[in-house]
């Protein structure tokens, strides 16, 4: 734990250290251009201080109310300064060919410029292109901050080879909510809202409920939100890796119960006398040391006449699923990749890492979350909420 923290504190710094340096240069070459154009100078001298001043006001008025631990948090969650480097650093490589290219010209040709006509054009080109790399990682980051905050609905039809009564069930599912140091109070009654919105006869919550810890959810009552959630046949959730970092899985358990969420932990429940839901351990607990139960384990004693939907926190060994003759999986975890090209990964590592797969019978949906986890953004991917409406035969 002590070397993550410190590889994440080292990362921050370092990201914002460059980020700094990149503006900088930004305003070297401003001013410059400035200078060439009115003789006057802009005094470069004074944009460290205010550069590092607003950048430690921002991680400490951010992030101070949990003390120095809320602060690291903030500069790990708000990596996505990451999403500034790709552009400078191809700026800084096009500014870096054209004076090479300049330079293997004057060489080749014996050319003579006059150096302050030389210099002012060095200093323009300079100019636009850190400009239009900030314009161009600002305007994805506004839009991924758009992406992240205004959760889409999407929506599946399933029909299962089983009897299921009335017009069939409607299954409600989010997953990753990740409160935490970007997940707060506000952020939750507007998801809260928009489950209510779907009128579900279920709501499923896939996991990574929290971040790391409690602290949030206990210190702004989260409760209350977790509470509204309307759903006549109750709401169920299972843990997710992230339900583990803090430590206490049972204290998790206690507060969702509170909520009237019931945590799910290789166990099922028969609602309305008409179908099953199981609850898994999450996978990360066999790297815990302790194992968790197969499915087979899970289902043994179940009437398998009835509809079966499990939850389990990540979308692997989806055969496990077929195998054991269940009707429909929801699972959470890959986000969708989240920030591309974080798509074309997950894509390589799970069969199924967004949307709906059949395996034979068994229906898997994988959702990307209703939250974020690092930055509270996304690029090429969506928020989202999923209706899913189950229909008997």
């Amino acid at each position: 734990m002590y070397n993550t923290f410190s590889l994440t504190a080292l990362i921050s710094i370092l990201t914002s250290l460059y980020v700094c340096l990149a503006g900088f240069l930004f305003f070297r070459a401003l001013s410059r251009v400035i200078a060439a154009k009115t003789g006057r100078r802009f005094p470069l001298w004074v944009y460290w201080p205010i550069a590092l001043l607003a950048a430690g006001l921002y991680f400490y008025f951010s992030y101070s109310s949990g003390g120095l631990r809320s602060l690291f948090s903030l500069a790990s969650s708000y990596w996505g300064l990451l999403l500034f480097i790709p552009f400078f650093i191809l700026a800084d490589l096009l500014i870096g060919f054209s004076i090479l290219g300049r330079f293997i010209f004057r060489t080749a040709a014996n050319a003579r410029f006059d150096k302050a006509f030389s210099m002012a054009c060095s200093m323009a080109f300079s100019l636009w292109i850190r400009a239009g790399a900030l314009v161009l990682a600002a305007g994805i980051l506004v839009l991924g901050s758009l992406s992240a905050r205004y959760v889409k609905d999407t929506g599946y039809s399933i029909t299962v080879d089983k009897p299921l009564p009335g017009n069939g069930l409607r299954v409600v599912l989010i997953s990753d909510i990740h409160i935490g140091s970007m997940v707060h109070k506000k952020e939750l009654k507007r998801i809260v809202s928009g489950i209510n919105a779907l009128k579900g006869d279920i709501v499923l919550i896939a996991g990574d409920i929290i971040d790391r810890d409690l602290d949030v959810y206990k210190r702004e009552n989260l409760n209350e939100e977790m509470s509204e959630i309307k759903a006549p046949l109750g709401v169920y959730a299972v843990p997710g890796n992230h339900d583990y970092f803090g430590g206490n899985l049972n204290a998790l358990k206690q507060c969702l119960a509170e909520g009237g969420v019931k945590l799910l932990v290789d166990e099922s429940v028969l609602l309305d006398n008409a179908f099953y839901v199981i609850g898994r351990n999450d996978l990360s607990i066999s790297r815990r040391g302790t194992g968790r139960k197969t499915l087979n384990d899970l289902t043994k004693d179940l009437d398998a006449s009835l509809p079966i939907i499990v939850m389990d926190h990540e979308p692997i060994n989806l055969g496990e699923a077929e195998a054991a003759g269940l009707d429909l999986q929801v699972s959470g975890h890959t986000h969708h990749g989240q920030i591309w090209p974080g798509p074309i990964i997950t894509k390589r590592i799970y069969e199924d890492d967004y949307g709906l797969l059949y395996k034979g019978k068994t229906a898997i949906i994988v959702t990307s979350g209703c939250g974020t986890w690092g930055p509270p953004i996304r690029v090429g991917t969506r928020s989202e909420i999923v209706c899913i409406d189950l229909k008997g035969e």
